[in-house]
Parts: C-alpha cells; sequence; structure tokens
C-alpha cells in the first residue's frame, strides 16, 4: 500500500525548494510531497483532515525536527493553522486532491467500489455524516442531484431511484452491496465499459460527504493570503469539478492582479508515470504566482 506522490518532479521544477524556504502542504496524505521538499532543506506546515494523514506527519516530525508541523484539518482550518504557527508569509502552496494508495486499498474505509467495507467515506473520521447516511436518508431527487452534479453520471436517476427501491428491503452499509445496485440500475451495456460502471457515483458520495468541493474553495482563498510576492500555488486535480474551481479561482485572481498563471494548459502526467502509477492519469497539475 505505498503511495507514489504523483507529477512530483513537476511539482518540485515549478516550486524550487531550497534550504529555509517554507511551504505548506494543504494535504500531506503519506507525505510524498512534503519529504520531497523537506529533503531539499526547506520547511513545512502541513495539514490534513485525515486522522491516518496527520499521523503519519506526526510520525515524520522527529526526523525532521523543526522543520515539518503537522495539524488536523481540512482545508477551511489552514487559515488558522498558519495564524496560530505565527506563519506571516510562505513560498509555496501544494494541494494534492487526490486519495492516498492506502486510503483507497484499506476496505475499512469505504472507498473502494472494488472491496467490501462500510459505506463510510469520510476523510476526517471524527465527523459523524457518512457515505450511508446519504443513501439510506436522502430522497431519489437528492441522491439524483450528488450524483449527477458531482460524478456527471448520466444514469443518476435510475441509479437514484434504484438505491431508493432497494433500501426499503434492506438497509445500504456495505460497499459492494452498493456496487450491485448500481449494477442493476445501469443498462447491462455499460457494466463492461473501461471505466467501472460504479466510479461516478462513488466519486459524488465521497465529495458530498466530505463537502469536498466547498473546502477546496475555502482553502484556495484562505491560503493565498500567506503567499509571499514570488511565491507559487500548485494545485493537482483529478476530476473535472475540481480542476474547474482552480482554474477559475486562478484566472479571478489574476484580473485582480493578485495572481499570475503559470500553466495557462494544466501539465498532466507522462506516459512513464502513467505506466508506473496508473492512478496518475487523470492529474493535472496547474500552477500560479503571487504578483501582489
Amino acid at each position: 500500500m505505498n503511495h507514489i506522490p504523483v507529477l512530483l518532479n513537476e511539482v518540485l521544477e515549478y516550486l524550487k525548494p531550497l534550504r529555509g524556504k517554507k511551504f505548506i502542504d494543504a494535504t500531506y496524505g503519506r507525505g510524498g510531497h512534503s519529504k520531497a521538499l523537506l529533503e531539499k532543506g526547506s520547511i513545512v506546515l502541513a495539514i490534513d483532515k485525515d486522522l491516518e494523514g496527520y499521523n503519519e506527519c506526526q510520525r515524520s516530525e522527529n526526523r525532521f525536527k523543526d522543520r515539518l508541523y503537522c495539524a488536523h484539518g481540512g482545508f477551511a482550518d489552514i487559515f488558522n493553522f498558519l495564524r496560530k504557527q505565527n506563519t506571516s508569509a510562505v513560498d509555496g502552496i501544494i494541494f494534492d486532491l487526490g486519495l492516498s494508495s492506502p486510503q483507497i486499498e484499506d476496505p475499512a474505509r469505504g472507498f473502494s467500489f472494488l472491496s467490501d467495507g462500510p459505506l463510510d467515506m469520510r476523510m476526517n473520521q471524527s465527523q459523524t455524516l457518512t457515505a450511508a447516511d446519504l443513501v439510506n436518508n436522502l430522497s431519489d431527487e437528492e441522491l439524483a442531484t450528488i450524483i449527477y452534479q458531482y460524478g456527471d453520471e448520466r444514469f443518476s436517476r435510475r441509479i437514484a431511484k434504484r438505491i431508493v427501491e432497494e433500501r426499503t428491503k434492506e438497509k445500504i452499509t456495505r460497499t459492494l452491496q452498493l456496487v450491485e445496485i448500481i449494477r442493476k440500475a445501469v443498462p447491462a451495456k455499460f457494466t463492461h465499459q473501461r471505466i467501472h460502471f460504479a466510479t461516478r457515483t462513488f466519486q459524488a458520495l465521497r465529495i458530498a460527504v466530505n463537502d469536498e468541493l466547498n473546502q477546496l474553495r475555502k482553502g484556495l482563498s484562505g491560503s493565498i493570503r500567506f503567499l509571499k510576492k514570488g511565491g507559487k500555488i500548485a494545485v493537482i486535480s483529478f476530476h473535472s469539478k475540481e480542476d474547474r474551481i482552480v482554474k477559475y479561482f486562478f484566472r479571478d485572481q489574476a484580473q485582480k492582479g493578485i495572481l499570475k498563471i503559470i500553466t495557462k494548459k494544466p501539465i498532466v502526467s507522462s506516459d512513464q508515470e502513467i505506466s508506473q502509477n496508473p492512478r496518475s492519469r487523470s492529474a493535472k497539475l496547474r500552477i500560479a504566482e503571487k504578483c501582489s
């Protein structure tokens, strides 16, 4: 369950970490990007809403004594975390919006549609709302809206209707239980496509459970306040909803004269990286520079 950081070389190329430079890692995860920055002698202020990611960060604090600082929280907590650290300005910010391999591959977390586990999907295990709560309590219209808006699922209404029908017979609590419901709802010819038929529904529920898009908006606006002039912000997204938020945030800040967009088009993974890490195939990296 080793985690391979996505687009690591490209991130380092643009952020240019050096001894004494200070960076924010808004999604520590398993520490791939943070450790690469730390090994260059930089200082990293890392935050993660996933308790396992936070614990992983804390375990690394002794190795990088006085250069790695960890906090448990989401993107919306970045502003308060940096104020608590008395941080006035940083040289760079990195957001890696993807799940880590251990998160996906641990059935107990409920993120994967390939193994059986509780229908959980919480990034922050201290919150109460789970994916099971959504599928068992929302109306078919509310479910269809979530599945369509956050997953771009063309069969959202059929899937939502089938979920509501099946939950009257038995409460939906397991990942593979939901996968089977989706399979029954989707036309048979669409259950053997390149992209697994449950992908978009699972993505949509995960985004809804964790309020990911609102958290991203808050994290972007809160963190760039601490970016020094000439500092860079790098965001790696994995689906169109995230990428669109980043694109328009950068554009809005550029129009205000706050940011300069470095990547007119997003950077994507090379064929070599995709062959080594298939999960990088959907990654898009956008970078901007603080200019005021």
